[in-house]
């Protein structure tokens, strides 16, 4: 389930942006009548595409291993910008419309970094957390690790296999394997050199390993 909501939320955060991004250019471009006409055709567009960004992103917010502060500022950013863009397009008011496509670029970056620095801060293992799926107090630090870093694609048992991951139940790497992947990343799966140490990628190496058959 997780694996179509994100495919829907790209689709409708990427159409919602592109037919934003033109009517953006339509109102500072002074391009009236064009800019009335896509605004009067896409009222119900905008309206229907807002309201599945907000659903399909608190669902997968919710549904997150780790539900991080970012995530939280990236969700409310989206529920207050949407209302504010389409109010700033009934209006034809420029400044506001800029201001919220800044929001929309803001967040995107958010959504690249996953912090709100816009920088891929070293991850600090907390002492402690809940399992997502038991609610089972976690200190093994490779789990805690991976459920931060790793479970959002490859799913806490390893076989989800969202965009494109491979089903660790099944994989042949050896841990030096692993470790070389997680740091610098293969094919869609980003690098994690500059979150994770080395005490870290062992930890979590020797976890992807207990979860093989």
């Amino acid at each position: 389930m997780e694996k179509g909501f994100l495919h829907l939320h790209i689709t409708v955060t990427s159409l919602f942006i592109f037919i934003y991004l033109a009517k953006v250019y339509l109102l500072t471009a002074e391009k009236t009548e064009a800019f009335n006409k896509l605004r009067s055709k896409t009222k119900i567009a905008d309206i229907i595409l807002g309201s599945l960004i907000i659903i399909t992103g608190v669902f997968l917010t919710i549904k997150a291993p780790m539900i991080e502060t970012y995530l939280i500022v990236k969700i409310v950013l989206v529920i207050v910008s949407i209302p504010l863009g389409i109010i700033a397009m009934k209006k034809a008011n420029k400044v506001m419309a800029i201001v919220v496509l800044a929001i929309y670029f803001y967040v995107f970056l958010v959504a690249r970094t996953n912090s709100l620095t816009l920088q891929k801060d070293a991850f600090v293992t907390p002492t402690a957390t809940l399992d997502a799926t038991t609610g089972a107090v976690v200190t093994d630090e490779g789990k805690i690790v991976f459920d931060a870093k790793c479970a959002i694609c490859h799913g806490s048992d390893g076989k989800l296999m969202l965009n494109e991951a491979k089903d660790l139940s099944a994989s042949t790497l050896k841990k030096a394997d692993i470790i070389e992947q997680t740091k610098n990343g293969k094919g869609l799966m980003p690098g994690f050199k500059d979150q994770l140490n080395e005490k870290q990628l062992q930890a979590v190496a020797e976890y992807v390993e207990s979860l093989k058959k």
